[in-house]
């Protein structure tokens, strides 16, 4: 029988960026996918900033930048008439936000740099292969039944993470609700096809018909094709239209006006119906959902892939520690208490973004006042796309109430020197990692840092930030903030103490900490001491079982 730390079920944006965190974390895991081979579909078409930065930590963020644009400019048309185009700037990087805009990418070509990051690590996608069957061991163990081309084989895994999508095995097999609604009176058919004769490439375009009826033609970047998506609707004897060229050209004639724009060498046709749904547990003993497996809602916002993304990252670092056993099994309730409230309140804002864009008749006259700005107040928000965990268990934060960051926030980037003669870096680079990081100002904290930092050197890297170079407290680097930028950004004072946690999310952050505050801190995040970790028996080294099926 196989051993494994982690089983993840499924290889899409989620699963792959599961995988790589854990792997690179030193996590055995293995990724299955039922399909034969990789996707080509578009699908979710869009990377939010903050799942830039999560790619940043995970040695990718170049090659999605490279292979993505950013769609600042909307054309949108009522029936054939331009109603507006209109024009957002990109927002320029700065020194807290490296990456400050939305930017468009399709789903497949994600999924392309995750792979290729994942094999860099020593991992491996493993398509053709699906999950048959699951079940407990006392708590101990996953114990997996998975059907490998013509081969069955029994997997025993420390934990099991269901990231196989709205139609979840692993869902099922847990008998979760999957509470919510599905509008099965709408749908969309959704397309990766060549158009001829459409101008404005840089441009999404957006048509609302006379009758209601919606498409978006939206250009892949550095390809040759779109993303088209055509709102359906049955005929008359209640029929619906099958995914078809056909049906998607005479949708595009009729509510453009045009006979002009032709499509051909379509790579991908599919139809969305209409859920919005989620459960209300992530986590059954040792199996895990994350991604569309535990929500689904409409793809306006963007906010699918997004959400999966960050779910998986949120994940990964505490698996990591309680297999390593840094940290007790608490750790990993926090996922659900953290994620859970994010999914809810992107399923809201999904919804009202779907709402705003299939609006009754009545209010169509008034489309060319409304609409506009609701374009650019949605993608303004979406720079902000930073979900925080402010009330969550493992923040702490101890800065009065007027303080605008805070424990749970995303940690802002800074520039910093090493040395006086050494050139800038940033301060995300030294989060970049499976370790915490504790940033202190002035020596007042030393001792505490010293005893942590020994207590649990593999988790905690500690720095003092100075203005010039000092000798820092044992155990710590110093770093120079000579210009005052991490000062300014931290609102720090002298004696401020903050923690990064693995993440990037601010864990702690204190102003007046006593000696006592660190310590208290990581107990509060269930990290054990070297002393107090429990042995870890030896994976299984027994061949795999296979039989003919």
């Amino acid at each position: 029988m196989d051993h494994v730390d982690v089983l993840i079920v499924g290889a899409g944006p989620t699963g792959l960026t599961l995988a790589c965190d854990l792997t690179r974390r030193g996590i055995s895991c293995r990724v299955i996918e039922q399909s034969p081979t990789p996707q080509v579909g578009s699908r979710g078409f869009t990377l939010k900033p903050r799942s830039l930065e999560v790619f940043d930590d995970l040695g990718v963020a170049d090659r999605i930048t490279a292979a993505a644009q950013v769609q600042s400019r909307t054309r949108f048309h009522l029936g054939r008439p331009l109603l507006f185009d209109l024009r957002v700037p990109p927002a320029p990087p700065s020194r807290r936000r490296p990456y400050p805009n939305s930017l468009a990418i399709p789903e497949w070509r994600t999924e392309a740099v995750l792979r290729e990051r994942l094999t860099e690590l020593g991992g491996a996608v493993e398509f053709g292969c699906r999950l048959f069957d699951f079940h407990c061991d006392d708590d101990q163990a996953v114990t997996a039944t998975l059907q490998c081309d013509d081969t069955t084989e029994t997997v025993h895994a420390s934990y099991l993470v269901g990231a196989d999508g709205g139609r979840s095995t692993v869902r099922r097999r847990l008998g979760l609700d999957f509470s919510g609604a599905t509008h099965d009176g709408t749908r969309a058919l959704i397309a990766d096809v060549h158009i001829d004769g459409l101008n404005h490439r840089d441009a999404v375009h957006f048509w609302m018909a006379a009758n209601g009826h919606i498409l978006v033609l939206r250009p892949t970047p550095h390809t040759p094709t779109w993303q088209a998506v055509a709102s359906l609707a049955p005929d008359a004897h209640g029929v619906w239209p099958e995914a078809s060229l056909q049906y998607l050209q005479q949708a595009i004639t009729e509510r453009t006006g045009r006979t002009d724009i032709r499509l051909s060498d379509p790579t991908w046709l599919s139809v969305w119906r209409y859920n919005l749904r989620m459960v209300d547990t992530y986590r059954v003993g040792r199996v895990f959902l994350a991604g569309d497996a535990a929500h689904v809602h409409s793809p306006f916002g963007g906010f699918g892939m997004n959400t999966g993304i960050q779910d998986a990252y949120n994940l990964g670092w505490k698996l990591a520690l309680v297999l390593r056993g840094a940290a007790d099994e608490h750790l990993l309730d926090t996922y659900q208490t953290e994620r859970l409230p994010v999914a809810r309140a992107i399923l809201a804002e999904s919804d009202k973004r779907f709402a705003a864009a299939t609006p009754p008749a009545i209010i169509r006259p008034l489309l060319r006042f409304i609409v506009k700005s609701s374009f650019v107040r949605q993608q303004i928000n979406d720079r902000n796309d930073h979900p925080t965990y402010r009330t969550s268990p493992l923040s702490l934060n101890l800065t009065g109430r007027r303080s605008r960051l805070r424990a749970g926030d995303v940690a802002p980037d800074a520039p910093l020197r090493l040395a006086p003669d050494a050139p800038r870096i940033r301060l995300v680079d030294l989060f970049r990692g499976p370790h915490f990081t504790i940033l202190t100002f002035g020596p007042r904290h030393a001792q505490a840092v010293e005893h942590a930092t020994r207590d649990l050197a593999d988790h905690l890297h500690a720095h003092t930030v100075t203005a010039s170079r000092q000798q820092p407290p044992t155990g710590a680097t110093a770093l120079i903030d000579a210009e005052g930028h991490i000062r300014r950004t931290y609102g720090a004072r002298e004696g401020t103490l903050i923690v990064v946690r693995p993440d990037g999310y601010i864990g702690l952050i204190a102003h007046h900490a006593t000696d006592r505050t660190l310590r208290d801190y990581l107990a509060q995040v269930h990290l054990r001491p070297t002393s107090q970790r429990p042995l870890v028996p030896p994976p299984h080294n027994d061949e795999p079982t296979r039989q003919s099926i």
